[in-house]
């Protein structure tokens, strides 16, 4: 009866780390998904493209924009709320920005 008891506790702790897992998991792919269209709008935008934030859904998004000639580095970071505190991911990327035709 021990055994089976110890057994069926260590299922169900494996099963919250699995939940848990996936969940956070989840987040972070949406994170990313967020990012990725950002960077896709300041791609499009590309020389008009400045610093910014924005809300989507339950993720903030933070975004710095460094102009060096036709390159622009992006840095973006979006949080989103979790039961054990706000969390978080970082993006960068490179754009370059065609130079417009006088």
């Amino acid at each position: 009866m021990v055994l089976l008891t110890s057994g069926l506790l260590c299922l169900a702790a494996s099963a919250r780390a699995v939940t848990w897992l996936t969940t956070q998991g989840a987040r972070i792919g949406g994170a990313a998904v967020v990012a990725s269209a950002r960077i896709e709008q300041l791609r499009a935008a590309c020389a008009g493209a400045g610093a910014g934030e924005a809300m989507s859904g339950v993720f903030t998004e933070r975004w710095t924009v460094a102009a060096s000639g036709p390159l622009r580095s992006v840095t973006l970071n979006v949080s989103f709320p979790d039961p054990r505190g706000p969390r978080g991911a970082a993006f960068a990327a490179v754009l370059w920005c065609a130079p417009t035709s006088p």
